[in-house]
């Protein structure tokens, strides 16, 4: 019996997580409008996952072709494989993903003010927001209605 509770313990911990009301399901356009620079916090999020030869990002295309840097620092490995399977090399996959959310990052205080209002440090070449994933709750194919980024 005790295996079986072992078994089933990401699976709880994510029905949990779901259960509760500061991680209900968001997408990714409606964390970067409400995460300012500097910021982060931890979330339930959806969105187009997309793994390249040079970086994996998460993005939502309906609404915003700026993506989001994606990390793995993964406490379970349930899905993994399947996120891998899914989303190809490179390739897309529709998921959703708990982590920590991280804003725009702020600009080294050490710089000159002038340089410090204009400067905006992304987390990677393409991204000004990032997301290191602990739980992948859901990996499913890209369905055809919906718009892929380009």
């Amino acid at each position: 019996m005790r295996t079986q509770i072992r078994m089933f313990s990401p699976l709880a911990i994510c029905w949990m997580a779901a259960a509760q009301p500061g991680l209900s399901v968001s997408s990714i356009c409606e964390l970067r409008a409400k995460t300012a620079q500097g910021e982060h916090r931890t979330v339930r999020v959806e969105g187009v996952f997309s793994a390249g030869l040079e970086s994996q990002q998460l993005v939502d295309p309906t609404c915003s072709s700026q993506s989001t840097a994606v990390e793995f620092e993964l406490r379970s490995s349930r899905h993994k494989e399947k996120l891998w399977q899914v989303s190809g090399r490179p390739g897309q996959a529709l998921v959703i993903f708990e982590g920590e959310f991280y804003g725009p990052r702020t600009p080294d205080p050490k710089l000159p003010e002038g340089i410090r209002k204009t400067y905006h440090p992304g987390w990677d070449y393409n991204s000004m927001t990032k997301l290191v994933v602990h739980k992948i709750c859901s990996v499913k194919h890209v369905p055809v209605d919906r718009p892929k980024k380009t």
